[in-house]
């Protein structure tokens, strides 16, 4: 029943073929115990052979999928690799642990945002995902922000109202949601409804990382080993944020923090993840009056942080969707 929530876009796996990563691998037979004759067979052998996920005897399809399992899920399948280890900023999260590479490099592409617990930047891990949710994430993790950003409300309202229970979404997720239906990255399920609040599976997050986000064997890597689509030589020039950042936000409404820089969005679209060099992963989520052509602004948490930077010519950015 729910490969039909799903029917376009697996069409789109069979007429794309398979990713080159998959012909170059022997990891061919799954170890899972629960998913032979599962309608996301062929999705979760498609991330076991690329190494998004790993060896255990059962995969759980029909489980939700947590918070922490859905984000290490999109950043393997991106083919980022983790930031090189750093201070987590969430509070939940200690910096030894095996998931703060993850959530830490999620962070600063503008994956996911964390929130604030009694004053404290949280990421809770073990949240089960909603749908409303993880289309958001799929969104953001894709690098089409800066095009939901485009999205008239009055067009995303319309969108959603052609479904029963389409104004159940919440208006944080609107957009996106919206967005998510005009093209099809998304359907209603059989009875019509789009169900936001709905769990997540194990089995449909691993279906919509395979069609939508499985890294195609792009041959250009960036120094961290990332793949890249494009390579600019760009000015980079500091600013900060003097008050409390999880009130201040960027152009695309993201909380202003380290991995949010400001960019030209003719050079660089909007919503773009970058791997800069000397800073580290980023995504472009501002805009400047100043801020023309190659030349890209980067957030700083301090003052000082940001004076010290200055100006400097010659930086490479590696565009990485």
């Amino acid at each position: 029943m729910k490969k039909m929530l799903i029917l376009a876009s697996l069409a789109a796996v069979i007429f794309t073929g398979m990713p080159k990563a998959e012909a170059e691998t022997t990891r061919a037979n799954l170890p899972y115990t629960d998913v032979a004759g599962h309608w996301a067979e062929k999705d979760i052998q498609q991330l076991y052979i690329t190494e998004v996920i790993g060896d255990a005897k059962s995969f759980r399809p029909d489980d939700p999928i947590t918070r922490a399992e859905l984000i290490t899920m999109f950043v393997k399948a991106k083919g980022v690799q983790p930031a090189a280890q750093e201070a987590s900023p969430f509070a939940d999260i200690p910096s030894g642990d095996w998931l703060a590479p993850y959530a830490i490099t999620a962070y600063r592409l503008g994956i996911v945002h964390g929130e604030y617990s009694e004053g404290k930047l949280v990421f809770k891990p073990d949240e089960l995902v909603s749908r409303e949710e993880m289309v958001s994430m799929l969104i953001r993790a894709m690098g089409d922000s800066g095009k939901v950003n485009q999205l008239p409300w009055s067009s995303a309202i319309q969108t959603l109202q052609q479904y029963p229970d389409g104004r159940s979404v919440e208006e944080a997720y609107q957009r996106s949601f919206a967005f998510a239906l005009q093209n099809r990255l998304v359907n209603p399920y059989q009875d019509g409804n789009l169900q936001p609040h709905h769990e997540i599976t194990r089995a449909e997050a691993a279906t919509y990382t395979a069609i939508h986000l499985l890294e195609k064997g792009e041959e250009q890597k960036a120094p961290t080993g990332t793949p890249f689509t494009k390579k600019l030589t760009v000015e980079t020039t500091a600013y900060t944020y003097p008050e409390d950042k999880a009130e201040a936000l960027s152009y695309l409404e993201f909380p202003l923090r380290v991995g949010i820089v400001a960019v030209d969005p003719a050079v660089i679209p909007l919503g773009s993840h970058l791997y800069i060099e000397g800073y580290g992963y980023a995504v472009a989520a501002d805009i400047g009056s100043a801020v023309k052509n190659n030349r890209v602004d980067l957030f700083f948490s301090s003052r000082v942080e940001a004076l010290n930077h200055g100006i400097k010519d010659g930086v490479t950015v590696y565009v990485l969707d």
